[in-house]
């Protein structure tokens, strides 16, 4: 049996034959293919790089055209760990394809994406970040919550593109983040990268559209990088300038004198025209003229989008006198596809109701086209009868009158109703339109029969002298059936009102009342009406009048028979309504409005879903009411905000001769692509930012929150730098100006020169966080300081400068309860060592030798009547980092005597026991030390804001909730709470008890709450080690059902 093999070598068996599973003759369609992509998998799984990026090329291909490649995913997976670049970047594609439907598999890889948001290329860790954003899993919210802020921070602007880009995936997944991603979206708002900031505009509008007051700071930046920002980014980027333009501006319409723009100004000036006033222009907002010149260029973009939101901005926001050339782009637009089309055409049909002269230039340009579609052709229609003129008229007139001839039946109807709004709207062309209908009704094809007769009605009843020709016309063909529906509807009411009194009248009557029975329900009512106008007219008619009543009297529908009740009373000859019947039937009605359907859309926004559509879509957020004043001029003054000591520098140069495209804050003005253009232009631009961020504490301190040293590391710093800037100003002072052009020469130094100062600097600051480190230290001993407070803690109470980093700081703090020494726990029994027995307890004190130490006290009792000598730690079995600090040997205990002695642990957070052996003068003894999960952690203390803030971090995963026994007093609670785990108090009333400490070896952050409710009480911990807070939730809820 020979087999012939596909593209994948996938055969199929057929009896003795195997044909290719793509062979059609085979019937490969209608077998099942349990191979399907066996030979990729096989190259995914083989050693070689070269088969792997062959194998991804291809799986990419199929995404590509839409074949489904999830059942790759375990394969693909595998492979993210490879350490060629090529395969990682195709890799992270797919990830990022297939996340959201594989999520248990891709949380397996979680670590991985990780380790990758730290690697070297640029490309790696925006795909990490990417995918990680991809996987739609309440529980790593804080892991991709901290991957986006520290990617915000990243050098390569392409890596803070995509940190943006994953902000609203995030905040789709937990609002409750909104918070901290303001504070992000702040900080890419602020960057210099016009690659950056089209993202952060992105992702500002879909995050907190509405906080105009992280604008403020950056509008000008914007405004000048817009033309440098890639095309989506400079739509995300003008919706949210215009909004900004609508709520800080005011509307340049409403107020008048001469502008600023020399083009507005007449040629011709003369000052001895004093009385004369020329017509003046609006009054523009300087920072609003900043914002229109730097639109107006892009209306030339490629990008529709792009030019149908400069076009929003100007319409919205923008002087009347200067939307020629919004008018003219969007003309340019109906070269675009038939998509791109309907959108600009829907914009247009609205905005000519209101501001007709913008298009009135460009008639031609709107007239339909044969190869158009049904929508386009519909919404030129439109367009073409709202800009007609009493000059125009007969031009779009003979337009029509191709169109109706048209193979389209809609687009024909449609231009009849055209040509009947044209009647009714310019009185001059009302007979001529008249005509032309008429003419209409003598055509052979009835759709157009019954479309002009409708039209017809419209345009007799709007006032057209020439009634008489139309009523004969539509009698002559009711007499001849031709009409059905509306159309014969209409035809009835022509006659009834405009040929009561003709002798036709009452032979349509007749002949319409012959077949009654038969008649449409909207007919009926038409033929009542008829037969009481023609009683009032005719008189001599009153009997076929009556004989139509009485036909409806008895018809089948209700509304018929309602309407003949009631009108059979005008036709009683001695009635008393008979009199009034003129009055009510035939009195001089007004002329019909005409209205576009286009009417209600000029409400919404031009260019939004909302117009298009003619309803609000959801979502739809209008533009906010002008203010009548300017708002926030001066935060608009102020540049980006410097750190306290920044030394003062020498004024700018006047920057009034650049050019429109010149970037004066951004190095890079070559393409966003080129890779080694933008490395150089964010190196250049972070060296700036170094020297600002250096005169900055408040930021360094908020980048170590999760490290209990950062209060007194970040206080020392800036109280250093503080000095420093003090003594600077000091001296720059003393020298007075003569020194001023030295201070000049000293600013332009290169930052090369200052680098070994700036290391000097850093070493001596390490060094002082050594000393503090001692500080804390000594102060968390409870012998020394059975409170907050330490000997070596600073008696005066904190400056002003410190008063917030002292608040927000986190600070160790002594133990709430701490065993009492006869309540220590036996560690090696009486009979095990012979007669010597040893017992620990847990002092909670931070051990000397180290801080990850963690103190466990040993009492030696010698039950012996001999002295037992050399008590030491002799052999020990350690795993992982855990680590053991001996205790000094004893070397004589004397019998019924007591040591005591201090071992130092290093559990590495874990409660796996400690294993070692204790040798005596009696010999050998194997211990095991298991520690309590409380007996780990080290209590601080902090300000409830801040423990607030640190458990939004920890939810998720980090979180572990469990149900205890009910108590209701609050002592009792944190008791329990303190007996069980060496915490801190952060609140110990109401309804929700809070309580922090740090891992001894970590240092990570344990925070736990005890909720009381009505039934129960709910114990809630967090902590980044996720079986730290499952043990000790259980542990406190054990505690508490404790009697």
């Amino acid at each position: 049996m020979t087999s012939i093999s596909s593209y994948n070598n996938v055969t199929v068996v057929t009896g003795e034959v195997e044909y290719p599973a793509n062979d059609p003759a085979s019937g490969a369609f209608f077998q099942p293919d349990y191979k399907k992509n066996d030979d990729l998998k096989m190259m995914l799984d083989g050693s070689k790089d070269s088969l792997k990026l062959e194998a991804m090329k291809r799986i990419i291909g199929m995404i590509a055209k839409g074949r489904d490649a999830s059942d790759l995913f375990p394969a693909v997976v595998k492979n993210v760990v490879s350490k060629n670049i090529e395969v990682k970047k195709l890799v992270y594609v797919y990830l990022v394809r297939y996340a959201e439907e594989q999520q248990d598999l891709a949380l397996l890889s979680i670590s991985t994406f990780q380790r990758a948001l730290k690697d070297p290329n640029q490309l790696i860790r925006a795909s990490a970040l990417r995918v990680l954003s991809s996987i739609r899993v309440p529980m790593i919210v804080p892991i991709v919550m901290l991957a986006i802020r520290d990617s915000a921070s990243d050098m390569s602007p392409y890596v803070r593109k995509t940190a943006a880009h994953a902000i609203p995936k995030l905040y789709s997944l937990d609002p409750e983040q909104k918070e901290e991603l303001v504070a992000i979206i702040d900080k890419l708002l602020s960057d210099k990268a016009p690659l950056v900031v089209g993202s952060a505009a992105m992702a500002f509008n879909e995050v907190c559209g509405d906080r105009m007051s992280l604008i403020h700071r950056s509008y000008r930046k914007l405004c000048s990088l817009l033309a440098d920002v890639d095309e989506w980014g400079q739509l995300a980027l003008l919706n949210m300038l215009t909004l900004y333009a609508k709520t800080c501006f005011p509307d340049p319409n409403t107020d008048s004198y001469n502008s600023d723009s020399e083009t507005e100004k007449p040629f011709y000036e003369s000052s001895s025209d004093e009385g004369e006033e020329a017509p003046r222009a609006a009054s523009v907002e300087p920072d609003l003229r900043l914002l229109l010149r730097a639109a107006k260029p892009l209306l030339q973009s490629r990008n529709s989008g792009v030019v149908m939101a400069v076009a929003q901005l100007m319409y919205h926001c923008g002087p009347g006198q200067e939307l020629s050339p919004v008018a003219k782009a969007m003309v340019r637009l109906l070269r675009a596809p038939p998509e791109v089309q309907s959108v600009v055409l829907t914009s247009v049909a609205a905005l000519t109701l209101s501001k007709r002269s913008l298009f009135e230039p460009f008639l031609k340009s709107f007239f339909v086209r044969t190869s158009d579609p049904t929508h386009i052709k519909l919404l030129k229609l439109e367009i073409l009868t709202n800009l007609a003129t009493e000059a125009s008229a007969p031009v779009v007139l003979r337009e029509f009158q191709t169109y109706v001839s048209s193979n389209d039946k809609v687009f024909a109807g449609a231009t009849i109703q055209a040509i009947g709004r044209l009647a009714v709207q310019i009185q001059s062309e009302t007979e001529t339109c008249l005509n032309g209908l008429l003419h209409l009704l003598s055509s052979k094809d009835e759709w157009v029969v019954c479309e002009a007769v409708v039209v017809v009605k419209r345009v007799v009843g709007g006032g057209a002298s020439s009634a008489r020709a139309a009523v004969a016309r539509a009698a002559r063909l009711l007499r001849a059936d031709r009409l059905a529906g509306a159309a014969r509807a209409a035809a009835v009411w022509l006659v009834a009102e405009h040929g009561a009194s003709r002798p036709r009248a009452a032979a349509v009557l007749a002949h319409l009342a012959s077949a009654f029975a038969d008649q449409e329900e909207l007919v009926k009512l038409q033929l009542l009406s008829l037969a009481v106008k023609l009683h009032v007219a005719q008189p001599a008619a009153g009997a076929l009048c009556r004989y139509v009543a009485a036909l409806a009297r008895y018809d089948a529908s209700y509304d018929v028979r309602d309407r003949a009740r009631l009108l059979r009373r005008f036709l009683q000859p001695r009635g008393h309504l008979a009199a009034r019947a003129a009055h009510v039937f035939c009195p001089d009605k007004p002329k019909p409005q005409v209205h576009s359907t286009f009417r209600d859309r000029q409400q919404f926004t031009v260019g939004s879903l909302s117009m298009y559509t003619g309803s609000a879509a959801s979502g739809y957020r209008p533009l906010p009411p002008a203010p009548p004043h300017a708002q926030h001029g001066a935060l608009r003054d102020v540049g980006p905000p410097a750190g306290p000591a920044a030394a003062p520098r020498a004024p700018a140069a006047p920057q009034k001769d650049k050019s429109f495209y010149s970037e004066p804050e951004s190095s890079s003005s070559g393409s966003a692509s080129s890779s080694s253009e933008s490395s150089s232009s964010e190196e250049s631009s972070d060296e700036e930012e170094s020297n600002d961020e250096d005169k900055k504490p408040v930021q360094n301190k908020q980048k170590q929150t999760n490290n209990y040293r950062s209060s007194s590391s970040g206080s020392s710093e800036s109280g250093s730098e503080s000095g420093d800037s003090e003594s600077e100003s000091d001296s720059e002072a003393d020298s007075g100006d003569g020194d001023s052009q030295h201070s000049d020469d000293k600013e332009d130094e290169p930052p090369a020169r200052r680098a070994p100062a700036r290391e000097q600097q850093k070493n001596e600051k390490s060094n002082l966080e050594l000393l503090l480190e001692l500080d804390e230290a000594a102060s968390a001993l409870p012998t020394i300081t059975p409170t907050c407070g330490g000997l070596l803690s600073p008696l005066t109470a904190p400056t002003a400068g410190t008063a917030d980093a002292t608040e927000n700081a986190i600070t160790p703090v002594g133990p709430s309860f701490v065993s009492a020494p006869y309540a220590a726990e036996e560690l090696v029994g009486l009979v095990s060592w012979g007669g010597l027995v040893a017992h620990r307890r847990w002092p909670r004190t931070p051990h000397l030798y180290s801080h990850r130490l963690c103190s466990v006290v040993v009492i030696f009792t010698n039950h012996t009547p001999r002295d037992v000598t050399n008590i030491r730690i002799n052999k020990k079995t350690l795993t992982g980092s855990r680590a053991i600090h001996d205790f000094a040997p004893v070397a004589v205990l004397e019998p019924v005597a007591n040591a005591t002695v201090i071992l130092g642990i290093d559990f590495a957070d874990t409660i796996q026991p400690i294993e070692f052996t204790m040798a005596c003068s009696l010999g050998e003894v194997a211990v095991a030390v298991r520690p309590p999960v409380g007996e780990l952690i080290r209590a601080v203390n902090m300000s409830d804001e801040r423990w607030a803030s640190e458990q939004r971090l920890l939810r998720g995963m980090t979180e572990c909730e469990k149900k205890a026994a009910k108590l209701e007093d609050e002592q009792a609670i944190s008791k329990r709470v303190f007996e069980t785990a060496n915490v801190g108090a952060i609140t110990t009333t109401g309804d929700v008890l809070r309580f922090a400490g740090r891992m001894i070896s970590s240092q990570d952050l344990v925070l736990l709450s005890v909720k009381i409710e009505p039934e129960s009480t709910l114990v809630i911990a967090n902590c980044q080690n996720m079986a730290v807070a499952s043990l000790l939730a259980n542990e406190v809820a054990q505690a508490f059902s404790k009697s």
